[in-house]
């Protein structure tokens, strides 16, 4: 009698409702894993200009043109701290991963640093199960769109020139 009042019962899962949850988790497992071949794709044109390929903070000594990792241990006011060490119009002296590349003077690599950006955003609303709005769906397109002109210049960077051939002077008459 008291089981009728006092508790509720709990409802089993449709069959239904856990399809469709494998599925929701499988096509998020799909796209995490493609936005890591895109982002590996971003890194691999950053290691090409001097850059880090590894995800994380990075700062760079006044007095050099190399970034060294932070690493993860930082708190809020340290990475503050860093980051009002230069003085103003100074060079960055602190940045993110998926900056470093932001104010390149090579435009491959300002586009390689715009995808790290877009990825890491993607990545943030499709792990915290955030709404994905039309936006997003936009922007992925858009990414798809980059990555592949990004694949196309990094394959034209690539690609051996061909050999120089020395042909003799024509005669003039």
């Amino acid at each position: 009698m008291l089981g009728r009042f006092g508790r509720r019962r709990k409802e089993a899962p449709s069959a239904e409702r856990t399809r469709e949850e494998t599925e929701a988790t499988a096509s998020t497992a799909d796209l995490l894993s493609l936005l890591q071949a895109i982002e590996e794709t971003a890194g691999q044109v950053y290691g090409r200009h001097g850059l880090p390929q590894r995800p994380g903070h990075y700062r760079r000594p006044a007095d050099s043109e190399a970034w060294e990792p932070l690493g993860d241990a930082l708190t809020p006011s340290e990475k503050w701290a860093l980051i009002n060490e230069s003085p103003d119009g100074g060079r960055w002296r602190y940045s993110a991963y998926e900056d470093l590349g932001a104010h390149s003077d090579i435009a491959i690599v300002r586009q390689a640093s715009a995808i790290l950006a877009a990825c890491q955003g993607l990545r943030q609303r499709l792990t915290e199960h955030s709404f994905i709005s039309a936006q997003d769906l936009a922007d992925s397109i858009r990414l798809g769109e980059a990555w592949h002109s990004l694949v196309e210049e990094a394959s034209h960077d690539n690609a051996p020139s061909p050999p120089l051939k020395f042909l003799p002077p024509q005669d003039a008459d």
